[in-house]
């Protein structure tokens, strides 16, 4: 049931994605938490975490048991809606597409605000080289808080119901959140749960990566150059994606408002737009062995 769940959930995002995040209705109740409990230490921001999270997570899993106990389909269909408003991986793959249609017409300005959009942020790239390059690093990065993170703990924690899916988006949006640099301690608890909860599912999707593309090259990078990123496990996924795809990722990136260094990821070719589907393929491809993991583990349990 499991596996068919995450199937289902996937194919209603695939051709059904929601056209707003539900996500951005938490920015303001986050910001009123962060305002009333930050008194410049870590003990206070575990509090706001666990009153953030611990709420929705305990209802969600009531809610299961509630519908498990009636029935086991209104239980799996709850499991769907649940992965369906978790993963959003058909959305990021159509805002990196239309980044890279704008790039392909020359049209920086309006691919800088389609990645604004995209990204919600103000640090957009200056230029179509950087843009290109932080837009492949981005789609990696989407694909695992939005894609592969949400199945690794829905299925970890699966016999809790959708408990596992929830708990990492949250995790997720309140780590976007609250950042150290503008909370000090009390952000710190956020983004290490955060770190902690990426630990394993990067790994898993950084190998996935290994072997749905050049294997050597993206173990070779995820050896030599994740430690040089400064968030190791954002280093990991990227260096074997770069290796995987044969490219290069990271290095100084020009932004309209200055410049930001990172070291080298990857090797061989610089990235130019044609890049962008090869990376979406990539990320297809990477799914694409998880089902079949997921399906087999399926059978194996059915077997007996």
């Amino acid at each position: 049931m499991t596996f068919f769940a995450i199937l289902a959930a996937l194919l209603l995002e695939h051709f059904r994605p929601l056209a707003q995040p539900w996500s951005a209705k938490l920015t303001r109740p986050l910001q009123h938490l962060a305002h009333h409990f930050n008194a410049g230490t870590t003990q206070h921001g575990i509090i706001a975490w666990s009153v953030a999270i611990l709420p929705p997570v305990i209802i969600v899993s009531l809610i299961y048991f509630t519908l498990a106990s009636i029935s086991l389909w209104l239980a799996w269909f709850w499991n769907i809606a649940v992965l369906y408003l978790s993963i959003r991986f058909k959305t990021c793959t159509l805002a990196a597409a239309s980044v890279n249609r704008a790039l392909a017409e020359n049209d920086v300005p309006r691919a800088q605000g389609l990645y604004a959009q995209w990204r919600g942020s103000d640090n957009v790239p200056a230029t179509t080289d950087a843009l290109l390059r932080s837009g492949m690093e981005s789609l990696f990065s989407d694909a695992l808080r939005h894609l592969f993170g949400v199945i690794f703990w829905f299925v970890l924690l699966a016999p809790l119901g959708p408990v596992g899916a929830v708990l990492y988006r949250l995790t997720n949006i309140i780590a976007e959140q609250w950042h150290i640099a503008t909370l000090g301690e009390f952000a710190h608890f956020a983004q290490r749960m955060l770190h902690i909860l990426d630990w394993l599912p990067t790994r898993i999707t950084a190998l996935s990566f290994a072997i749905a593309g050049n294997f050597e090259d993206a173990l070779y990078c995820w050896r030599s150059q994740a430690a040089d990123w400064a968030d190791h496990n954002q280093g990991v996924l990227l260096a074997s994606a770069a290796g995987a795809l044969g490219i290069k990722l990271g290095m100084p990136l020009k932004l309209v408002q200055g410049e930001t260094w990172r070291p080298e990821l990857g090797l061989g070719d610089e990235v130019d737009s044609s890049y962008i589907n090869s990376a979406i393929s990539l990320n297809w491809r990477a799914l694409t062995i998880w089902l079949l993991l997921l399906l087999l583990m399926a059978l194996a349990k059915q077997a007996g």
